[in-house]
């Protein structure tokens, strides 16, 4: 004979849909910001947060590309400094 399971609502989840951390949180909240810049979108940008200092890796197409991503993230609330180590293609 079998019986039905039925998962108690109140039980917590087993994956967080929200970020834990401060850092987690300012990182996700600027890649939002740089997903929704058109010009950014498809660039290869590596994001780390630590401390709310933003760190800036990662290959662009061109150094007014590297600016904008630099700016961007100055622009975004919570970050304490930038650090930008964007490479750009352009010779």
């Amino acid at each position: 004979m079998t019986h039905p399971w039925f998962f108690p609502h109140d039980m917590p989840p087993l994956f967080y849909a929200e970020p834990t951390t401060a850092d987690t949180r300012l990182a996700c909240r600027l890649l939002t910001r740089m997903q929704q810049d058109s010009r950014l979108r498809h660039e290869r940008i590596c994001i780390e947060v630590q401390n709310r200092v933003v760190v800036l890796e990662g290959t662009v197409s061109t150094a007014g590309l590297s600016a904008e991503a630099h700016a961007l993230a100055w622009r975004t609330p919570g970050v304490h400094d930038v650090s930008n180590r964007l490479r750009h293609l352009e010779g």
